[in-house]
């Protein structure tokens, strides 16, 4: 049933976000081929207000579909779970569990495929000029280096760090489900309502990891270990990894708990 759930959200959400994926590669190539053409250095006005607009354009739509997908996906949880669509949802034979875990893996697979795009539009562009990639290796190169004078980074610590990402990427997916699913639970205002606990549950986080980051600074300090970077960062994707597990459980149990025992489509 997993499955069907999945494929049924991937056929409602295609449509929108296909096109824009495949703008986005369109633009890629024309600003690839401006920087091809050196439009820069061009005695030509034309070419270079021509080229400049492309860079332009090339950057804002890659902000602007990032933030629309985004928009939509919240916008298709809201509607099919929570409106008129939502009626048709929760009469079918389905587990509750099954329809967050779907619209959420959908929701994170389509993000995920968006940002994996935006670097390979990124790496593509800045691939046509060779100033520019020598100068971004130079800087990784150097905050590898700076990095590594504190803590030593390994293929495992680079893949609990991606590991820890996509947990935390996840989290902040069933927040926003959680936050939609607690708004039901005002009797009007219901959008309102989903904003207000959002911010109240963002600054509950930013006091955690605060006091987190306050423990962890005294407590080296007191031992003498304190670095700068591990003042800066605590214990790395540990502390990423963790609290974005507890956050995971927390705010799937808030979803699932309103959709399967408060819900008032009303």
């Amino acid at each position: 049933m997993l499955g069907k759930l999945m494929k049924y959200e991937f056929k409602a959400t295609w449509k929108l976000i296909v096109p824009m994926e495949v703008f986005m590669i369109v633009m890629s190539l024309f600003a690839y081929a401006s920087i091809r053409m050196a439009f820069y250095n061009s005695r030509n006005d034309l070419v270079e207000m021509t080229g400049a607009f492309v860079i332009m354009a090339y950057g804002l739509s890659m902000f602007v579909i990032s933030v629309i997908t985004v928009i939509y996906l919240i916008y298709r949880f809201y509607t099919s779970v929570y409106s008129d669509e939502g009626y048709l949802l929760h009469t079918l034979p389905v587990d509750k569990h099954h329809i967050i875990i779907s619209k959420a893996l959908v929701s994170a697979i389509w993000i995920i495929i968006n940002i994996i795009l935006i670097y390979l539009s990124i790496v593509f562009l800045l691939s046509s000029n060779k100033e520019a990639v020598e100068a971004i290796r130079d800087g990784f190169n150097y905050y590898f280096e700076i990095i590594n004078r504190y803590k030593k980074i390994n293929g495992f610590t680079v893949i609990m760090t991606l590991v820890a990402s996509f947990i935390a990427m996840f989290a902040r997916i069933l927040k926003i489900t959680a936050c939609i699913s607690l708004g039901q639970l005002s009797s009007n205002h219901k959008v309102l309502t989903s904003f207000g606990f959002y911010y109240g549950i963002y600054v509950a986080q930013r006091i955690f990891a605060m006091i987190y980051y306050t423990i962890i600074t005294l407590a080296e300090r007191k031992s003498g270990s304190l670095t700068y970077t591990t003042s800066m960062i605590g214990s790395g994707w540990e502390f990423t990894l963790i609290s974005s597990l507890i956050y995971c459980v927390i705010f799937y149990f808030l979803t699932w708990y309103v959709m399967d025992k408060k819900l008032n489509l009303d």
